[in-house]
């Protein structure tokens, strides 16, 4: 006859792999090797897929992207990389941003909408985006920007983007000829007053994302934006510029606070700038 002590172990165990079987049942939409795909995370999943069409095909196709994140991630561990110290930096920089963003949505929720009166100014005070909106028509080359940066000076005395060329061509950097548009609305004012005053046909430069872009302007179309058109961009450029603003006091508060120590070496110069401004 069999124990009674070990009847009771027996049966324990038994409880305990019962309890750990996971089932797509209730809550939980689907299991993959173990781990399970609960409803709220497939929801989370449709939260960015495409609008339109059948939702149960939508449904469908977002839960088999889960799986497949699943499959792939398990492969992932099962190679090691989540203890990789590389994954790791990289995970807590995407947590970083993740917390921001939170953060973020949660302070500038109750920015109050923009007064009227606040509207009308803004309208009045930038006419390049509004009235006397326009569109530039460009001509540009583009190139990487070089390693010896000492090599753009010599980019002054060209007053052509055909001499632009010619140039580059000289000193060996590959280039691309390319066509571009330059929106008022969109340009700042200080740039929109130097482009504008440049004779026609004389380049302009711009570094923009490990690029320089060279740009001659060759055409001009009015764009004006008016009547209701004009209060709602006005409005959401006012919301956007008070978002910016109190982030930017939230974080000159969290720093005039925070108790920060450098290696020597590592603390910035008295005139450098503390930190980026942070995005809206």
């Amino acid at each position: 006859m069999r124990p009674k002590a070990m009847t009771i172990l027996l049966l324990a165990s038994a409880v305990a792999v019962a309890g750990c079987k996971r089932e797509a049942t209730g809550q939980v939409v689907a299991v993959v090797n173990g781990e399970e795909i609960s409803l709220s995370e497939l929801n989370g999943e449709l939260q960015s897929a495409p609008q339109g069409g059948d939702k149960n095909v939508i449904r469908a196709a977002a839960l088999q992207n889960l799986i497949n994140r699943k499959l792939l991630v398990q492969q992932a561990r099962d190679r090691g990389i989540d203890k990789d110290p590389d994954f790791l930096q990289r995970e807590r920089r995407m947590d970083d941003q993740v917390m921001i963003e939170m953060l973020g949505a949660q302070v500038t929720k109750n920015v109050p909408v923009p007064s009227a009166g606040d509207i009308d100014k803004f309208i009045r005070d930038n006419p390049q985006m509004f009235a006397d909106r326009s569109i530039y028509n460009l001509e540009q080359i583009i190139f990487p920007i070089p390693a010896d940066r000492n090599q753009l000076k010599s980019l002054e005395a060209d007053h052509t983007l055909e001499a632009v060329g010619a140039r580059l061509t000289q000193m060996k950097i590959p280039f691309q000829r390319q066509q571009g548009k330059l929106d008022t609305a969109a340009t700042p004012p200080d740039l929109l007053k130097q482009v504008n005053a440049l004779p026609s046909g004389e380049p302009f430069v711009i570094a923009s994302g490990g690029n320089v872009v060279v740009s001659v302007v060759v055409g001009k179309a009015p764009a004006p934006i008016a009547g209701e058109d004009a209060r709602k961009v006005a409005a959401e450029m006012l919301r956007r510029q008070s978002v910016t603003d109190l982030a930017q006091k939230q974080l000159k508060q969290a720093r005039d606070s925070a108790k920060i120590e450098y290696q020597p070496g590592f603390a910035p110069k008295p005139d450098a700038t503390p930190a980026a401004k942070p995005k809206a």
